[in-house]
């Protein structure tokens, strides 16, 4: 799964293990990224503007590093606060890295709600790609008569 870089613009009003954190989720390293992480989750409250951003971040290097579990972690964040685009983008990829695209595609699309000009919700969503409607929808997609005649329309 290729890396796709933090979006967030303003890094200053996180904590510098945040910053280091990114950088190494960013080079694969994500063991020291969890180490990171983990550290800007515990310098927060639970109320601070930056904890859901930070939990988000955290759960997502846990899974990487194996931790399936941690997907709750990710999901909560993105439910405490779908506002912030990262937030949506790291539960997003956690969905894909579990192969679970319908749920990524839910959460790209509620994301792209609240941050329309998000570059890496953007980039996901054309990555996954988005399938086009059903000729007839009552029909399977793997229905020969549904499949020849969405070719006849795509060619149009």
């Amino acid at each position: 799964m290729s890396y796709i870089k933090v979006v967030y613009l303003d890094l200053n009003q996180c904590c510098e293990e945040f910053v280091k954190g990114t950088k190494l989720l960013e080079q694969c390293l994500h063991g020291e990224a969890v180490a990171c992480f983990k550290f800007a989750c515990d310098s927060v409250s639970k109320s601070h503007p930056l904890s859901p951003k930070y939990h988000s971040y955290y759960g997502f290097s846990r899974l990487l590093s194996g931790s399936l579990e941690s997907i709750q972690i990710c999901r909560k964040a993105a439910e405490s606060y779908p506002f912030d685009g990262d937030i949506c983008m790291n539960l997003a990829r956690a969905e894909i890295f579990l192969d679970n695209r319908n749920a990524a595609l839910e959460v790209i699309k509620t994301g792209l709600r609240f941050s329309e000009n998000h570059a890496g919700l953007h980039k996901l969503r054309g990555n996954l790609g988005v399938r086009k409607r059903k000729p007839l929808p009552f029909l399977p997609r793997d229905n020969p008569v549904s499949t020849a005649l969405g070719r006849r329309m795509r060619r149009r």
